[in-house]
């Protein structure tokens, strides 16, 4: 059996001296599976912000977990703190995930994962230069005049309505941004362990 993992720098293991510590990897230890990680730093689920025109949003890459058993995609932070385009245009790219993984994915197992609450560096001028970046909590409204769990609630009500597993991070309790980050946003290894547990337990539901 093999996971593929489409996400960002959470996904990818950003700040970890040992990637064999991140969650995507713990997950296919417990599970017995193969591990495909598609994690890229500071990508967005939309081409917006950052991602607008390098081909590495989540939409560039969906492609990549086409032969999966099982795929996890695990994004909305980067699109919250790095987007220049409004929740419409987070919803719509969403959408685009959800139809294309009913059609290419139909017969195999996929669970979306929203982000946790958090702490993080972000954009207030909107998500074009990194130059510009600011420190803030995630219940704090962005450049385009959302918070974090807007993206997170997308997520969610979009995945339902496409009949595919989300996984909600905000309705789990137990992340402590302050103890399981190294940075109020990336997981440290015992926050890529909470990650691990509750996504291997989903995984397992599935």
């Amino acid at each position: 059996m093999n996971i593929a993992f489409l996400g960002d720098s959470i996904t990818l293991g950003y700040a970890l001296e040992d990637k064999a510590e991140r969650y995507a990897t713990k997950v296919c230890a417990k599970l017995g599976a193969v591990e495909e990680n598609y994690g890229i730093t500071g990508t967005l689920v939309s081409r917006a912000g950052l991602n607008r025109e390098d081909d590495n949003a989540f939409l560039d890459r969906l492609p990549l977990i086409d032969s999966a058993d099982i795929a996890v995609i695990f994004g909305g932070t980067n699109d919250y703190f790095w987007s220049d385009e409004t929740i419409d245009g987070f919803e719509a790219s969403m959408v685009q995930v959800c139809e294309y993984v009913k059609k290419i994915r139909a017969d195999k197992k996929t669970l979306l994962v929203t982000p946790y609450p958090h702490h993080g560096i972000g954009n207030f001028q909107g998500g074009s230069h990194w130059k510009d970046k600011s420190e803030h909590d995630t219940d704090t409204k962005n450049f385009n005049g959302q918070i974090l769990k807007d993206y997170v609630d997308a997520i969610d009500r979009i995945g339902k309505q496409y009949g595919i597993p989300v996984l909600n991070l905000h309705k789990v309790e137990g992340f402590d941004w302050r103890k399981h980050t190294s940075d109020g946003c990336h997981p440290n290894p015992s926050g890529h362990d909470w990650l691990a547990e509750k996504i291997a337990n989903a995984i397992q539901a599935l």
